[in-house]
């Protein structure tokens, strides 16, 4: 057992993109204030501090605010080094800190989303990685370090509440904190929706799980005592449950008024919020000068796709438009590429975002994450592809891992580029931030000291020279602001703000454009690779078929009226699972059953059906019907089938 009489050393980091690909601007505010935009603080990082016994030394390392370790960073030797992998487009870099640290001597481990979405992908490059959340399963690796047992594998099946993540120690990056534009604190987990392309209820679960709302609030004064100038919500679905959000805002607003500047917020949130008045002036007077909103798609038949459902709405636009008439400036996030797509969608997703006036906009290709439903789905009909020589984890949207149905690669990459260079024009971009200001016709109830006409006018100056603005677009964000502070003086902080995210939105796709004519050449030369991987039935889960099928089968029966389509719904439900979990099942779990349950209230809702009480006699008999018929047999013959059709050429 190692000695512990002198302190342990750890360092967490945080993956981050390369600093040519993170923008960082400051301009001028009143007061002494800048107008600053960066990246978001390492939550988990501090949450995993936090998690972290005093007899250990913690660090933390932000790649994206201190750039990318390399072969050259120069570093202190460490006895652990845990990395945070986010997103799937860091993949290539959280291998090389895995590889890199192991031969520097360090116990590396590994965690985060991308992790848990596909962890036989990290395996071979760090000595463990952790599955799901870690508020229980990083003590437990701590432990075993310390008796010379690290497992490699520590996964963690129950949801736990979060009243068992404890507030992050940000004392380990305090002196950055006013650094960063935005600050973080999580008050839930999970998300009640279920769309396609989105893989969070397989990583947090459907049912929403909530923080002590004190506990919110003493994290949020924490980070306003530590120089924060806003904070994250970092929540994939912030009013999922309205009455318990209302409660948090309305405290929230009397702990913000309180300090002598109030911090500005952002979250995320579904349309729903659109039918709630109290909620949206809540949110109002809480500062919320922005939320992302996944509109996706103005057309229906996308959304339903999708299964977007609470989307589907009378009058999208007008839903989006009665949101920012209170003030609060959503950041619309939108998808090209669903199957009900075609090379018009682009001229009417332009003119469609165009009427809401949304002042921050975000579109991009649909992708399919590895094992989601829409991967599943895509993998099934031989639309799973990609060039051979662009790695999938570049972050560029440039990059597709699928082939579109309404239109080709091309015709998609081609129309998403010339899409988003019109969004991010200056000329577009100020109409719909003019057309929000004059909208608004509930002016938030906050005390923010205002911009002056003087610190515009420097606001403006600095943009020109720092944005190299031609003296048509100083003159379109000059009117902009003047317009602003005519009609709505109170958005002015607001205003600025969109201005300055729209440019770093323009930056990044600008950077964008050399990558988009490079894949373009791939594609038009016929580089696509389908992605025909073997996909086969592990030989353990025949004998576990006997555990499983009536676990699946009891579920379905239970949430099918339509008692016929059991065996079809069961083979769809085997073929996710095994296209999930693959070649690493080796026998049942308990970490499978709720995978499993998942899988099956999916394939359930699809048929109409969800989940109903029957007798206890009645399911005992249809049990022993199936044991009978030799159902399960059947319905793994079809299973091996449909995955030998899905990796056929």
């Amino acid at each position: 057992m190692p000695s512990l009489s002198k302190k342990k050393r750890i360092l967490l980091i945080l993956c981050g993109m390369d600093e040519r690909h993170v923008d960082h601007w400051e301009g001028v505010s009143s007061d002494g204030d800048l107008v600053a935009c960066g990246p978001m603080t390492p939550l988990a990082c501090a949450t995993l501090a936090a998690l972290t016994p005093d007899r250990y030394d913690v660090e933390i390392w932000d790649e994206q605010l201190h750039g990318q370790i390399r072969m050259d960073t120069r570093l202190d030797d460490y006895d652990i080094v845990g990395v945070s992998l986010m997103f799937t487009a860091l993949a290539n870099q959280a291998k090389f800190l895995g590889l890199y640290f192991r031969g520097r001597g360090c116990t590396v481990v590994a965690g985060g989303p991308a992790i848990s979405a596909a962890p036989e992908e990290y395996r071979p490059f760090f000595d463990a990685i952790f599955v799901n959340e870690a508020e229980r399963t990083w003590p437990q690796f701590l432990l075993d370090f310390e008796q010379g047992n690290v497992q490699p594998e520590y996964r963690q099946i129950e949801k736990p509440g979060l009243g068992e993540s404890p507030p992050p120690r940000w004392c380990n990056v305090a002196e950055s904190i006013p650094k960063y534009e935005w600050s973080t604190v999580q008050t839930t987990r999970g998300c009640p929706f279920d769309c396609e392309f989105c893989d969070v209820i397989h990583l947090y679960g459907r049912r929403q799980r909530h923080k002590p709302i004190d506990q919110v609030l003493d994290e949020v004064r924490t980070l306003n005592s530590l120089g924060a100038r806003g904070v994250f919500f970092a929540d994939d679905e912030f009013v999922g449950d309205p009455a318990r959000a209302k409660e948090l805002l309305s405290r929230l607003i009397r702990v913000n008024n309180d300090f002598a500047r109030p911090l500005r917020f952002f979250t995320q949130a579904t349309m729903n919020l659109s039918r709630d008045v109290e909620l949206l002036q809540l949110m109002a007077d809480a500062n919320f000068y922005t939320i992302v909103l996944g509109i996706e798609s103005f057309n229906k038949e996308s959304l339903r796709e999708t299964h977007k459902h609470q989307n589907i709405r009378k009058d999208i636009v007008g839903d989006v438009r009665k949101i920012l008439g209170y003030g609060i400036g959503a950041r619309g996030s939108f998808i090209i590429g669903f199957d009900h797509d075609s090379p018009e969608t682009f001229d009417a997703l332009y003119e469609g975002i165009q009427r809401t006036n949304l002042p921050w906009v975000v579109v991009g290709p649909l992708y399919a994450p590895e094992n989601s439903a829409l991967w599943v789905r895509l993998r099934s009909e031989g639309r799973i592809a990609y060039l051979r020589r662009h790695a999938t984890s570049e972050p560029n949207p440039a990059v597709l891992n699928l082939v579109p149905r309404g239109m080709s690669r091309v015709e998609l990459i081609e129309g998403h580029r010339d899409l988003v260079t019109r969004i991010y024009d200056w000329d577009a971009a100020c109409a719909r931030i003019r057309g929000w200001a004059a909208m608004v016709h509930r002016a938030p109830r906050v005390e923010e000291a205002l911009l002056s006409r003087a610190a515009c006018d420097r606001f403006l100056g600095e943009a020109a020279r720092s944005w190299a603005l031609s003296a048509a677009e100083r003159e379109s964000l000059g009117d902009t602001i003047a317009e602003a502070l005519r009609v709505a003086p109170h958005l002015i902080n607001r205003v600025v703000f969109f201005l300055v995210k729209n440019q770093l939105q323009r930056r990044r796709h600008e950077r964008s454009l050399p990558l988009y004519e490079s894949v373009l050449e791939g594609e038009r030369r016929g580089e696509l690779v389908v992605d025909r991987r073997p996909l086969l039935v592990p030989p353990s889960l025949g004998p576990a078929m006997t555990t499983i099928f009536p676990m699946l089968y009891s579920r379905l029966y239970r949430s099918l009226p339509d008692k016929s389509v059991i065996p079809e719904a069961a083979r769809e439900v085997l073929v996710d699972f095994v296209v999930r979990w693959g070649a690493t099942f080796q026998n049942i779990e308990p970490y499978h059953e709720p995978s499993l349950m998942d899988l099956c209230d999916r394939a359930a809702a699809k048929r109409g059906g969800r989940l109903e009480a029957v007798s206890l006699e009645e399911e005992r008999a249809a049990l022993t019907d199936i044991r009978k018929n030799r159902l399960a047999d059947a319905v793994l013959k079809d299973v091996r089938d449909e995955l030998s059709r899905m990796a056929s050429p």
